[in-house]
């Protein structure tokens, strides 16, 4: 038996054919796979065009006024000392915040905060000094 020689003598060859036409066959699979996926920037929305605004909010101007135990008046940053019975200018700041206030056609309020151990005389000129400067809303605070 000599099968040894009969292997020898056939030729191999690749066919080249098949391998294009399976080529063609995955290229236009995945192509067609392809276009289904969506990308995120894709998706379509649409923006609001005319919308109405809504109405202003009111913000109200508040001012808080501390008044320590031994009668010295703070507000916003300011000191006020505690000989100053007149408190000229703190009338002169509230007012000019008050003024603010009307110019934003905002609401204005003062919050007083008395310390517990705070004299009723010193209340008592703080809430003079608001009366001069023209408050309407006056509230008082329970001090921490």
């Amino acid at each position: 038996m000599n099968l040894h020689r009969h292997y020898e003598d056939t030729k191999l060859e690749l066919q080249i054919a098949p391998l294009i036409d399976v080529v063609f066959l995955l290229l236009i699979y995945f192509m067609v796979t392809a276009s289904l996926i969506k990308k995120e920037g894709d998706i379509s929305f649409m923006l609001p065009a005319n919308v109405a605004q809504e109405d202003m909010i009111e913000l109200p101007v508040e001012v808080l006024i501390e008044i320590t135990n031994d009668g010295t008046v703070q507000m916003e940053g300011l000191r006020f000392s505690s000989e100053d019975r007149t408190l000229d200018s703190l009338v002169t700041q509230v007012a000019g915040l008050k003024q603010i206030a009307a110019s934003q056609s905002s609401p204005f309020f003062v919050n007083l905060l008395p310390h517990q151990d705070a004299m009723h005389w010193r209340i008592i000129d703080v809430m003079d000094a608001c009366a001069a400067a023209g408050v309407n809303s006056l509230t008082f605070s329970k001090s921490m």
